[in-house]
């Protein structure tokens, strides 16, 4: 986020505009908070490179303190994100098992059916032993679901980091998508397109994509993952946050 980024009316910035800049706040104070937790260290260093590069602007200077402090202060975040190292794999293990996204990653199937008298019947079908797979593949009305058994992957990789599906997928599959456990099938989740049922797949059978997944981006995935479980609360004026899909509505 960069000064000039929003035109003001009589003072004031758009409705959604003015959203955009909530949750960048947010997103900067969850960063301090999972900074500490997780004792992440803000060097020095950083901080005086980011001030040098903001000073060369020549515009910066002629920002209002408070502006400036605000954007040094989320590009230092963003430099320290981009500094960090994937955590040990049980770590990672220990965050996924407890909720996947807060491990800030996803490996999710889903059956998509058009009534929730048919997502029972998925759900029957699972429960009697049937595959997840060949349940999709028989009853899913998703196109392709025949050959990918449901599953939602990135090309070769099951998993998907959460911040990426969090951009393109309905908000309210996500919602069903953060709350499934583990390896326990989950619905019926009613979507703009249907009914799922969806699973998230058990770490041990998702162990390497959910590792190569956090190591692309460890502080950006991880930050998204904290953020996905924390207790944020905003202003009833400006809406809810919903964690599942890091939005105010």
């Amino acid at each position: 986020m960069s000064a000039g980024q929003f035109t003001a009316i009589n003072g004031k910035i758009k409705a959604a505009d003015a959203i955009v800049v909530l949750r960048t706040l947010i997103r900067y104070e969850a960063f301090l908070q999972f900074t500490k937790e997780n004792d992440v260290k803000i060097l020095e260093a950083d901080r005086a490179e980011v001030l040098k590069n903001a000073n060369a602007d020549e515009k910066f200077p002629t920002y209002p303190k408070q502006l400036q402090d605000v954007l040094v202060n989320f590009n230092i975040a963003d430099v320290t994100l981009r500094k960090m190292t994937p955590p040990a794999i049980d770590k990672i293990e220990k965050l996924y098992s407890d909720s996947p996204a807060s491990a800030g990653v996803l490996c999710l199937s889903h059956i998509l059916v058009k009534t929730e008298a048919e997502a029972k019947s998925v759900l029957a079908d699972l429960k009697a032993g049937t595959k997840f797979a060949d349940v999709a593949a028989k009853k899913s009305i998703e196109p392709g679901a025949d050959k990918s058994g449901g599953s939602l992957a990135n090309g070769d990789q099951p998993c998907q980091a959460l911040a990426n599906l969090q951009t393109s997928f309905d908000k309210d599959f996500m919602i069903g998508a953060v709350a499934a456990k583990p390896g326990v099938p989950t619905g019926p989740v009613k979507s703009s397109f249907g009914y799922h049922i969806i699973l998230s797949a058990p770490f041990a059978d998702v162990k390497d994509s959910v590792a190569t997944v956090v190591a692309e981006n460890p502080g950006t995935t991880l930050l998204a993952g904290y953020m996905s479980k924390a207790d944020i609360k905003v202003n009833s004026t400006y809406g809810v946050w919903n964690g599942a899909t890091a939005t105010i509505s």
